[in-house]
């Protein structure tokens, strides 16, 4: 017969633990000092099993039974329910200590070992101001889409959509080093395509191609320091600035007529060539009679990288008159147009650039030194052509190749 809470709170000690059965193998244990204890009867491989479901009268009989009803529902899928449950208060006590920010730490600890230093700093920071203020200290399985939603929306309103959509990555990134270790089952940051407005892509300030002469004569007419070396190296080379600027002389192979950047200074990660035309071996051994006995070729003493920053090449331009109309990276763009225009290979062209390959067995292989007879007068018919036009003051594609 069914227990009544009547029942129950009448029921007296004896010298002995009994217990009274209520139904579906739930049943009360009243030890010899009075405490009454809910256990419930059951069977787990073909053995007999006793799980305890807690203490009367602080567990009601309505709330027995629906205690043993879940136990028997976990029983049903396969499960022992006693040690479900302690798995289950483990995993909590995981998720307690498992807060968004520090897996994003123990996120980023991994992912530096093979990436600039610089970006992976920046990436921290950024996590700190925007992100973890909001969201880091949450467990992350109990972090949902809205929440996501709110850090990318406020980040956005501020009127800094690239960077609500660089966190909005970043985040993601996060859960999904969360999902390969087994600490959530669920990416909110993969549900938010289209919750940014679109923006047109920016890219670095570059100068039109026919204003092109004028610029390369202003150069020219320079004083020669290193800021006028900085800017001819980086139209002849089309290195990235930070590339340039932190460029060694053990780098040179002045036999081979090459540049070997080594993968720790690439913003990829991944070693570079550059061959050097005849107009950028001169350049460099101009600076070579001025900083060859140094480690770098843009050498400064007043820097603690001990080479110029990346401000010498724009404050040069700026006060060349060229202030958000060209910057050090534009001659990229400006070569990359001049050369597919050309129709050298696009493989050649990339490879020259430094740009990442979606096919990344094929790349690993082409950035060493595919193409390198291609690149090597590629390189060279382009350095050509920027000394005609510059001599000329006179933009005629066709003229060189």
């Amino acid at each position: 017969m069914p227990l009544t809470e009547l029942a129950i709170k009448n029921m007296k000690p004896k010298e002995k633990a009994y217990r009274v059965a209520d139904s579906n193998g739930l049943c009360i244990e009243i030890s010899p000092k009075g405490s009454k204890l809910w256990r419930w009867r059951f069977y787990y491989l073909g053995k007999p099993q006793m799980a305890a479901l807690g203490k009367y009268p602080a567990i009601p009989l309505a709330q027995a039974r629906k205690l043993r009803d879940e136990a028997r529902a976990v029983l049903e899928s396969g499960k022992h329910p006693t040690l479900y449950k302690r798995a289950q208060r483990l995993r909590k006590a995981m998720e307690g200590n498992n807060t968004f920010e520090r897996i994003a730490r123990l996120w980023i600890e991994t992912k530096q070992k093979g990436l600039n230093e610089k970006y992976v700093r920046q990436n921290l920071e950024r996590l700190e101001q925007l992100v973890f203020p909001a969201i880091g200290a949450l467990p992350i399985t109990e972090i949902t889409i809205p929440d996501v939603v709110r850090v990318v929306d406020r980040i956005a309103n501020r009127g800094t959509i690239e960077t609500a959509k660089r966190m909005k990555q970043l985040i993601g990134q996060v859960f999904r080093y969360a999902a390969t270790r087994g600490l959530c089952e669920h990416n909110p940051a993969s549900d938010l395509r289209g919750i940014l407005p679109a923006k047109e892509a920016s890219h670095h300030a570059s100068l039109p191609i026919g204003e092109l002469p004028e610029l390369l004569k202003a150069i020219e007419t320079r004083e020669p320091d290193f800021s006028k070396y900085a800017m001819q190296l980086l139209a002849l080379t089309f290195v990235r600035t930070g590339e340039l600027i932190g460029a060694r002389w053990s780098e040179i192979d002045w036999d081979r007529e090459e540049w070997h950047i080594p993968k720790e200074r690439m913003k990829m990660k991944r070693a570079h060539i550059v061959p050097l035309s005849r107009q950028a071996l001169e350049i460099f051994r101009e600076l070579q009679k001025r900083t060859g006995d140094r480690l770098h070729v843009f050498h400064s003493p007043a820097s603690k990288s001990k080479h110029i920053s990346n401000g010498t090449v724009l404050m040069a331009l700026r006060r060349m008159g060229y202030a958000g109309k060209m910057t050090g990276h534009g001659w990229r763009s400006i070569a990359s147009s001049i050369l597919y225009e050309k129709n050298y290979k696009p493989e050649a062209i990339e490879a020259q650039l430094a740009h990442t390959d979606p096919n990344e067995v094929r790349s690993a292989y082409n950035y060493k030194a595919t193409y390198m007879l291609e690149r090597k007068k590629m390189m060279q018919d382009y350095a050509d052509w920027l000394e005609s036009i510059g001599r000329s003051g006179i933009v005629i594609i066709g003229n060189f190749g």
